[in-house]
């Protein structure tokens, strides 16, 4: 199993259906550090949003962001 198919795993496990909630994944690719992080947010209507950091990937990783990105669009 390879860093991107850990990532989508720990992203089906996190995502649980629940009403008035609505789930988000954040790619952010950081130019100086050369870092790639993945992020899982998720907020009920009206309350504030929670965020935890799923990965933190190598500069390897800049040029592969749009495959990831389908790969996890492709879960849902």
């Amino acid at each position: 199993m390879n860093q991107i198919d850990a990532v989508i795993k720990d992203i089906k496990d996190m995502f649980a259906k629940q009403p008035n909630t609505i789930y988000e994944v954040r790619v952010v690719d950081k130019i100086y550090p050369k870092k790639v992080n993945i992020f899982f947010e998720w907020y009920k209507i009206g309350k504030a949003t929670r965020s935890q950091k799923i990965a933190r990937l190598d500069s390897s990783y800049t040029e592969q962001i749009p495959e990831i990105i389908k790969k996890i669009l492709l879960l849902y």
